[in-house]
């Protein structure tokens, strides 16, 4: 069956779907390339639709502005738009049940790595409920379910295409467990759905979101989804990827007329953070192995922002740029274990695995950070972890640099373990300043030892790196 795109182009589809939701039917062409999504039924509000399309095809694109290709994998953002009584037969859509005239989104297709094979051999999408430690997780391969390492990675991808959507003034409106694709295998992410974003002054929201993942003020009736909702909803996918378990969903009983009226009040009037730290009336139905703030102190006061402070006063929730440092900040605390996973380190937080059944073998070597201002050095009360092969970019070495979109990702050094020593070896053309010692060069090399502080380059202000021991 052939269909026009508004554009002119005609893509070949399938003569039957490959599946229906709650407003398309979707239908693949032959060469797999796209997926055609026709609404079916009916549709009241086609005008805002079109308008809506139009504008997230155009002028709210991030896979056509600057840096373009690069935020493209981060979504499956919309290509095209079937939009007029010419574009199909109108047989097929009786048959099909579509909207007349036809209308329809054009997307690409999942990559590859999204898809597994579950343990009854059938494919599955890897939407987010596969690996959050409820009933489905069971069905996922152990070769699937990746490392903490990798599940932080897929973290950082989440909050920073979130962060994206909403630079442009955009929400989601709809991030739940269905609408995000993860790999947790391979650290990767890519949020689906994208069709349904509220665009400000112009499209409102058709959808209020996902239970489990809608804010508890969209489910009191005092809100509708938004760029705070978002922020609620994030946190949640975070929480449940990170931590295996939902936020809010606890012992505690609201309602006893209805399960319905329970779900919406323990979501939503009465929502409540099952590790609350001084409120312990939604206590967890499992005992609690990780607790939240073992992930290191960034993303507990994330964590602590959104489901203490912000639960029902949205102002106060993390927003996508904070999640995303906070998962930097995070990430620069991992240190591998004896077997090969990885574990994470700081003050306060014990030198093993984070269930407590590896530990580490000895001391672990850390550089605090300090910052080198005309006004003297300030100590930034934070640190990264040393290990052995473990690489030095910008965001170790410069001042103010994160590892997004806009960083150079070229290794400017590395640490390495050799006789029983440890060194830190410059591969750039900035210079090391040792505090009282030498400078190092390009190709040379550096004892590290506890109490060794180091200036990097001669920028001001300047990284400056002291040495010690957890």
């Amino acid at each position: 069956m052939h269909c026009r795109l508004t554009d002119g182009r005609t893509l070949q589809l399938d003569d039957e779907p490959v599946g229906t939701g709650a407003e398309k039917r979707v239908f693949l062409t032959r060469d797999r390339q796209f997926a055609v999504g026709f609404y079916y039924g009916t549709l009241s509000d086609r005008r805002e639709r079109v308008d809506r399309l139009t504008r997230i095809l155009t002028n709210y694109n991030p896979t056509l502005a600057a840096n373009g290709a690069y935020w493209s994998p981060y979504f499956c953002w919309p290509v095209g738009m079937v939009d007029g009584a010419q574009a199909i037969p109108q047989a097929f859509a009786q048959r099909q049940q579509l909207v007349w005239p036809p209308l329809a989104v054009v997307t690409p297709t999942y990559r590859g790595n999204f898809y597994f094979s579950d343990r009854f051999g059938s494919r599955q999408e890897k939407e987010v409920r596969w690996f959050t430690g409820g009933k489905a997780s069971k069905f996922v391969p152990q070769a699937e379910t990746g490392t903490l390492l990798t599940r932080l990675q897929v973290a950082v991808r989440l909050a920073r295409a979130v962060r994206r959507v909403h630079m442009a003034g955009l929400a989601h409106a709809d991030l739940s467990n269905k609408n995000v694709l993860v790999d947790p295998k391979g650290g990767d992410a890519c949020i689906i759905d994208i069709d349904s974003l509220v665009v400000p002054g112009v499209a409102p929201p058709s959808v209020l979101g996902t239970p489990g993942y809608i804010a508890p003020e969209v489910l009191a009736n005092k809100a509708q989804p938004s760029i705070a909702t978002d922020k609620h909803a994030l946190a949640v996918l975070l929480y449940e990827l990170l931590l295996q378990r939902h936020p809010l969903q606890g012992k505690r009983v609201n309602s006893t007329r209805s399960a319905e009226e329970d779900e919406q009040l323990s979501m939503g009037a009465r929502a409540l953070f099952i590790e609350h730290p001084t409120d312990r009336r939604n206590p967890p139905h499992a005992p609690i192995t990780v607790p939240f703030a073992r992930l290191g102190p960034h993303l507990a006061q994330c964590f602590t922002r959104t489901f203490v402070d912000g639960l029902h006063t949205p102002g106060k929730r993390a927003d996508a740029a904070e999640w995303e440092a906070a998962l930097y900040r995070t990430m620069q605390r991992l240190h591998p274990l004896p077997s090969g996973k990885w574990t994470l380190v700081g003050s306060g937080l014990p030198n093993a695995s984070l269930t407590g059944d590896e530990r580490l073998s000895g001391p672990v070597l850390v550089a605090h950070l300090l910052r080198d201002t005309p006004q003297g050095v300030v100590d930034e009360q934070d640190l990264f972890v040393l290990f052995h092969h473990l690489a030095l970019h910008d965001w170790h070495l410069r001042v103010g640099t994160l590892p997004n979109e806009k960083a150079d990702r070229t290794a400017r050094g590395y640490v390495a373990q050799h006789a029983g020593k440890w060194w830190m070896v410059n591969t750039s053309a900035t210079p090391w300043h040792v505090v009282d010692g030498p400078s190092i060069g390009r190709n040379a090399s550096l004892e590290l030892v506890s109490g060794l502080t180091v200036r990097i380059g001669d920028e001001s202000p300047a990284r400056v790196l002291r040495i010690g021991t957890l």
